[in-house]
C-alpha cells in the first residue's frame, strides 16, 4: 500500500514551512496567490490529502447541520411521508456540499432544546427547521445570538426561509374542477396556526372569488381524523358540494375513508383533491388528484441556502418561494346530478 503523503513532505518540496502549506491550502489571505498556486500544484502532484479533522479545525466548522424535527405525542414524525421526503432533499444537497446531517428532535417533554448551545459547543454549524408554528418563540433569540438557520414552511421577518407557493397548483385545480362543470367546492383547511395552513386557505378563498366559484369552508388540521369529521358534515348537509378540496393529502385520505364507509363513490358521487402529492396519494384507490408540494426540492434548497449563509456568500435574509403544481388522477370527474 502506498504511504500517505504528509504535510511536511509538501512543505519540503515547496521549500516553505508546514504552517505555510496549511494556510495556502485553506486559502488564507496571509499567503499570496502565487505561493498558493505553487503549493497547491505540488500538493496535487504528490497526491497529498489533507486530514479532514485538521481542515475543519482550521476553518472552525464542523460541516454538520441539524434538521430540526418536531416531536408529536400521538405518532413518530418519520411515519409521515413529509419528513422522509424533506430529509431526502436535505441529504442529497448536503452530500454534494460536503456536509453531514444530524436529526434534532425539537422537544424533550415540554421543553425546547437549547439550540444555541449546540452551535457554541461546536456540535453543529446551523439548523434547518422542518415545520414550526407561526408563534414559535425561539426565532428572535436565535437571530439575536446569530445562530444560522433556515425555516421550511414558515416565514419570519429577518430569517432565511423556503416555502411552497400554493397559488399555481390551487389555480389549476380549481380550473380543472370548473372545466368539469363544478360550481360549488368545499375546502377542509389545514392547521392555521402554521404558515402553510393559513396560506393555502387564503389562496383558495381568493381564487374561488376570482373564478366565480361558490365555496364552503370547514375547519381541519391536516389530519386524517379531521378529514373524516369534516366529510361527515359536508356530505350530509342540504347544500352538499359536488367537490371537496383539502389542505393535505392525509386529510383527503380521511374523506376517502368516510366515503368508503358510507358507500359514497369517488368521483361518481363526489370529486376530491388533496394537497402534497406524497406517496399515499399515488397509492390510494382511486388515485388522488392533488396539488404537488415540492418537498424534496424545498429540502435541497434549504440546505443550499444554509450553506450560503454559513460560507458568508449572502448578507441579507432570503425568502424562497417554489411553485406548486397540479396532478390529475382518478378522484375527480363530472359533478353528480341528483
Amino acid at each position: 500500500m502506498r504511504k500517505r503523503v504528509s504535510r511536511a513532505e509538501v512543505a519540503k518540496a515547496a521549500g516553505v514551512a508546514e504552517s505555510t502549506v496549511s494556510r495556502a491550502l485553506n486559502d488564507s489571505t496571509l499567503i499570496s496567490d502565487e505561493v498558493k498556486k505553487k503549493i497547491k500544484k505540488i500538493a496535487t502532484e504528490l497526491g497529498y490529502i489533507p486530514n479532514r479533522q485538521a481542515v475543519l479545525l482550521a476553518s472552525k466548522k464542523t460541516m454538520r447541520v441539524g434538521l430540526v424535527v418536531r416531536t408529536y405525542k400521538s405518532f413518530s414524525p418519520f411515519t409521515r411521508s413529509y419528513f422522509p421526503r424533506l430529509l431526502d432533499g436535505v441529504l442529497q444537497k448536503a452530500e454534494a456540499l460536503g456536509y453531514s446531517v444530524t436529526i434534532v428532535l425539537d422537544k424533550v417533554g415540554e421543553k425546547y432544546k437549547d439550540l444555541s448551545e449546540m452551535i457554541y459547543s461546536k456540535e453543529l454549524d446551523g439548523f434547518i427547521f422542518s415545520v414550526t408554528p407561526l408563534d414559535d418563540p425561539r426565532f428572535e433569540g436565535l437571530m439575536g445570538h446569530k445562530v444560522p438557520f433556515v425555516l421550511v414552511n414558515n416565514i419570519v421577518e429577518g430569517a432565511d426561509c423556503v416555502n411552497c407557493d400554493p397559488y399555481a397548483g390551487t389555480r389549476d385545480a380549481l380550473s380543472h374542477l370548473k372545466g368539469l362543470g363544478h360550481k360549488h367546492v368545499a375546502y377542509i383547511q389545514g392547521d392555521i396556526n402554521y404558515w402553510d395552513g393559513k396560506e393555502r386557505l387564503a389562496v383558495f378563498e381568493k381564487l374561488c372569488t376570482d373564478q366565480g366559484m361558490g365555496f364552503t369552508l370547514r375547519e381541519g388540521n391536516f389530519s386524517k381524523r379531521s378529514g373524516i369529521s369534516a366529510a361527515e358534515k359536508l356530505l350530509n348537509s342540504p347544500n352538499r358540494p359536488t367537490a371537496i378540496m383539502t389542505g393535505s393529502d392525509r386529510c383527503a385520505l380521511g374523506v376517502m375513508e368516510y366515503c368508503k364507509k358510507e358507500n359514497i363513490k369517488i368521483p361518481e358521487d363526489i370529486s376530491l383533491i388533496g394537497f402534497d402529492n406524497l406517496g399515499p396519494a399515488r397509492d390510494s384507490v382511486p388515485g388522488l388528484s392533488t396539488i404537488h408540494n415540492p418537498v424534496v426540492r424545498m429540502g435541497s434548497d434549504a440546505m443550499d441556502l444554509l450553506s450560503q449563509r454559513l460560507s458568508g456568500t449572502i448578507e441579507k435574509e432570503k425568502a424562497l418561494l417554489i411553485d406548486s403544481g397540479f396532478i390529475i388522477r382518478e378522484s375527480t370527474g363530472v359533478p353528480y346530478e341528483k
